[in-house]
C-alpha cells in the first residue's frame, strides 16, 4: 500500500508529468493546493482545469485514492455488468447533490471488499449521521438554496493593477525595490525636485512616498502625500489592499452563501466547524459585508463615500440643471426689465457712450447676482454639498454679466478631482481595514469553504436516504443476504413506487433454519421480476459495502470480497463469444469469497448443454463456503437433473391476468418451488386484445397449451 505521506509533490503521482504539474499549479495557485484537491477528491474543480475533462478528473482522483487506500474499484466490482450497476446508483445520489463539488465527489465513493471492513464502517458511522442531518435540513428551501449557491474558491488570480495610485521616492535603490514588490501592482515613480513631485503627485488620487527629506518640503494644499515609514517592512495590505481583497471578491457570494450555511447547520443543533468560533466568523461576516463583486467598498457601508459617490455621478447633471435655470430666470428677467433714466444720466451718456454700459451694468447686476446665487443654490441643495465642496462653485459662473450663462467647465473638472481624492481616501482606509482583517481570516475562509463542500458530500447521501426511506443494513458474520420490504431503486427512480419484496440466500435471519442454501436457481414467469430481483440483490450489495444505507426497511449481509454480476445474454453465442463467456465464468473457481449473480446463461448455447454448463459452476461454488449464488433460469429442472450439489429453486409466478390484461404475479420469491414461465399466459393477453387474423392465429397457439 502506498500511504498518502509517500506522495510528496504531483511528480510522485503517476501521469501528472511537468507539464500537467505546471497547469494543476497555475490552477490551484499552489502544488499544496493542488495535492490538497487530489487527495480530497475535488473533482468539479480539477475538471475545471484547462485541458482536463471529467473523465480524467474522475479517473485521477481514483487512481490516487486506491493507492491511499490500497484498494481500487475494481477489486470488489469483478465484471463490467456489476460496474455499470454501481454507476448507474452512482447517477441516482448525484440527483441529490446541491453542488458540482458534491455531484463529482460522489464518484470516489465505492465498495469495499471485506477485508476492508474497517472502512465501511467507518462510512456506514458517518452517513448514520449524514441520514440523521438530511432529516433536519431537506425540507429547508432557504437553507437549500444558500448550498447551490456554493461552490470551490476561483483562486486563479491575476495581477490587480491600480491606475490611480502611486509612490514616489528620491532613492534609486528604494525605486528599484519597490519595483521588484510592488510594480505589477501600481506605478512607481522616481523624482529628485519639489516640481517633479508635484506634477507626479497632480495626476494621482492617492499619493505614497518613502520617507525621504524631499518629501518634507512645504506642498501646495491640493497635494497631499502619505509618508510610508519603511517601505520594505511594509505590509502588502497597505500598498496593495485591493491584492488581498481581490482574491475574496471573486468569491463574495460564495462565500456570503457559505457564512449563511455555517449559521443555519449550526442553529440547527449540529457540531459543524469547530474550530471556528462564532466571534470568528461575525468578523468574517463583517469584513465581507465591506465588499462588493469588484472589490470596491459596497454601497452603504461608508454614508460619506456614498454622499461624494452621488456628487461625482450628479453634478454633470446639476451644473446643467443650474445653467438651464439661470438662463430662462435671466431670461425673463431682461423681458420685464425696464430702464429709468435721471436727467443727468442722460447727460452723462450723450456725453460719454462707457457711461451708458456702467448705467446699464447698474441696472441689471441684482437680477443677475440673484439668479447666479440661485443656480448655485440649487446645486448646493440638489447635491448635499458641504463647505469646502461650496467653494468650488464660487468660481463657476462668471461675475461679469453675460447671456446665455455659461458654466466654467474647468470648476466642474477641478471638483471632480476633488471629490475623487476624497473617495479614494476614504475607500483606500476601509480597503486596508478590511484587507488586514483578511490576511488573518485567509484560513478561516479555506476551512469553512472545504467543511461546506464536504457537508454537502454527506447532505447528498442522507438525502438520497431520506427520499426512498433507505436504512443501513446489519452486518452478519457468515455468507448470506436477507430482507423485508425491499424496493428496486431502478423501478423507484422511474416509476415512483414498486411492489416491496422480502428474499433471503444463506445463513440469514430470514432464512429457514432447515433451508440456508447459498447456491440458489431462481425460476419464473416472464416479466414476472427475476432480472429485477437479481439487480435489487446487486443494488444492495453494492450499496452495504460502500458503507452506505439499502432500499430494504431491514436487511442482513455478510461482507463478502467481491461481486460477479453477468447480465443477459442476447441471443446464442458464437463459438468464439462463447469461449470467451466460459473464461469469464471461471474466475469464480478460486476459494475467495463472492457473491455470483447470473441472469439467464442458458443462452449461451443450445438447452442441453447450457443445463450442463451451469450445473457445473454451481457444483464449483457449491464447495466453496464463502460463495453465495443466484441464478437466473428456465432451465431448472435440466440443471437439477445435472447436478448433485445442494441447490435450492425458488419461483416467481402469475396466477392469472387482471382486468387490465396485466399478469398477475406475486413478485416475491416462493422457496423450493420450480416456477413454470406461464407463456400460455402471455399468449392469452395477445389474443384477448386482437381480433381478425391477428386473433385467430393467438387462438391456435393457445390451443397448444
Amino acid at each position: 500500500m502506498k500511504h498518502k505521506e509517500n506522495i510528496r509533490s504531483l511528480n510522485d503521482i503517476p501521469g501528472i508529468g511537468e507539464k500537467m504539474a505546471r497547469r494543476f499549479i497555475e490552477h490551484f495557485g499552489s502544488e499544496q493546493n493542488a495535492l490538497e484537491a487530489i487527495f480530497s477528491g475535488d473533482v468539479a474543480s480539477i475538471s475545471c482545469m484547462e485541458g482536463v475533462g471529467q473523465r480524467y478528473a474522475i479517473s485521477l482522483v481514483q487512481e490516487v485514492s486506491s493507492k491511499i487506500e490500497g484498494v481500487r474499484v475494481q477489486d470488489f466490482l469483478k465484471t463490467r455488468e456489476a460496474m455499470d450497476i454501481y454507476e448507474r446508483l452512482l447517477d441516482i445520489i448525484k440527483l441529490f447533490a446541491h453542488t458540482g463539488y458534491a455531484r463529482e465527489k460522489m464518484h470516489t465513493f465505492f465498495p469495499y471488499p471485506a477485508s476492508r471492513r474497517d472502512r465501511i464502517e467507518s462510512i456506514r458511522s458517518s452517513v448514520a449521521q449524514h441520514i440523521e442531518h438530511a432529516a433536519i435540513l431537506k425540507e429547508n428551501e432557504g437553507f437549500l438554496c444558500l448550498l447551490s449557491g456554493v461552490k470551490p474558491l476561483n483562486v486563479k488570480q491575476k495581477p490587480v493593477r491600480i491606475r490611480d495610485r502611486v509612490i514616489l521616492t528620491t532613492d534609486p535603490k528604494k525605486l528599484e525595490k519597490a519595483k521588484k514588490r510592488f510594480g505589477d501592482y501600481l506605478d512607481i515613480h522616481f523624482v529628485n525636485s519639489l516640481t517633479e513631485i508635484v506634477d507626479s503627485a497632480r495626476g494621482y488620487s492617492h499619493v505614497m512616498a518613502t520617507d525621504d527629506d524631499l518629501f518634507s518640503c512645504e506642498l501646495p494644499e491640493d497635494v497631499e502625500i502619505e509618508i510610508i515609514a519603511d517601505l520594505e517592512t511594509c505590509e502588502d495590505w497597505k500598498i496593495v489592499p485591493e491584492n488581498e481583497i481581490s482574491q475574496v471578491s471573486r468569491n463574495l457570494k460564495v462565500i456570503e452563501s457559505s457564512i449563511q450555511v455555517t449559521r443555519l447547520i449550526r442553529i440547527s443543533g449540529m457540531t459543524f466547524l469547530q474550530e471556528v468560533d462564532d466571534l470568528t466568523l461575525d468578523k468574517l461576516e463583517k469584513a465581507v459585508w465591506m465588499l462588493d463583486e469588484n472589490g470596491d467598498v459596497r454601497a452603504g457601508t461608508d454614508p460619506e463615500i456614498d454622499r461624494l459617490t452621488l456628487i461625482l455621478n450628479g453634478i454633470d447633471a446639476a451644473v446643467v440643471s443650474a445653467n438651464t435655470f439661470a438662463n430662462q430666470e435671466l431670461g425673463n428677467a431682461l423681458k420685464e426689465s425696464q430702464l429709468v433714466l435721471s436727467g443727468q444720466d442722460m447727460l452723462r451718456m450723450m456725453q460719454d457712450n462707457s457711461e451708458l454700459k456702467s448705467v446699464l451694468e447698474n441696472q441689471l447686476r441684482h437680477n443677475y447676482v440673484s439668479v447666479i446665487e440661485k443656480a448655485r443654490k440649487n446645486i448646493c441643495t440638489t447635491l448635499s454639498l458641504q463647505k469646502k465642496e461650496i467653494l468650488f462653485l464660487d468660481a463657476l459662473f462668471s461675475q461679469s454679466i453675460s447671456h446665455p450663462v455659461e458654466a466654467d467647465k474647468t470648476q466642474v473638472t477641478a471638483m471632480k478631482q476633488y471629490v475623487k481624492e476624497r473617495i479614494e481616501k476614504r475607500k483606500i482606509e476601509h480597503k486596508r481595514q478590511v484587507a488586514r482583517s483578511l490576511v488573518v481570516l485567509r484560513e478561516t475562509i479555506r476551512k469553512m469553504l472545504k467543511e461546506v463542500l464536504d457537508f454537502d458530500v454527506g447532505f447528498t447521501i442522507g438525502c438520497f436516504a431520506c427520499e426512498y426511506g433507505l436504512s443501513l443494513p446489519r452486518l452478519i458474520e457468515g455468507t448470506g443476504i436477507g430482507f423485508k420490504n425491499a424496493e428496486n431503486l431502478f423501478l423507484r427512480s422511474r416509476h415512483g413506487t414498486v411492489v416491496p419484496i422480502d428474499y433471503a440466500v444463506g445463513e440469514t435471519s430470514f432464512s429457514a433454519k432447515e433451508d440456508m442454501s447459498k447456491i440458489v436457481l431462481l425460476s419464473g414467469v416472464n416479466s414476472g421480476g427475476k432480472t429485477s430481483l437479481l439487480e435489487l440483490l446487486a443494488q444492495c450489495i453494492i450499496l452495504t459495502h460502500m458503507g452506505f444505507p439499502v432500499p430494504a426497511a431491514d436487511m442482513e449481509i455478510g461482507l463478502t470480497d467481491g461481486l460477479y454480476y453477468f447480465a443477459k445474454s442476447k441471443g446464442t453465442l458464437d463459438a468464439g463469444a462463447f469461449e470467451t463467456t466460459l473464461i469469464d465464468f471461471s474466475v469464480v473457481a478460486d476459494g475467495s469469497g463472492k457473491i455470483v449473480l447470473v441472469d439467464e446463461l442458458e443462452s449461451i448455447t443450445e438447452p442441453g448443454a447450457s443445463a450442463r454448463i451451469i450445473s457445473g459452476i454451481l457444483e464449483m461454488l457449491s464447495e466453496n463456503e464463502k460463495s453465495l449464488a443466484v441464478f437466473v433460469s428456465h432451465l431448472s429442472e435440466l440443471i437439477l437433473e445435472n447436478t448433485q450439489s445442494n441447490v435450492r429453486v425458488d419461483g416467481i409466478e402469475a396466477s392469472g391476468l387482471d382486468c387490465d390484461l396485466n399478469l398477475i404475479v406475486d413478485r416475491t420469491p416462493r422457496y423450493n418451488y420450480v416456477a413454470r414461465s406461464t407463456p400460455e399466459l402471455i399468449v392469452e393477453r395477445l389474443l384477448r386484445r386482437t381480433n381478425g387474423n391477428e386473433h385467430v392465429f393467438y387462438e391456435r397457439l393457445k390451443s397448444k397449451f
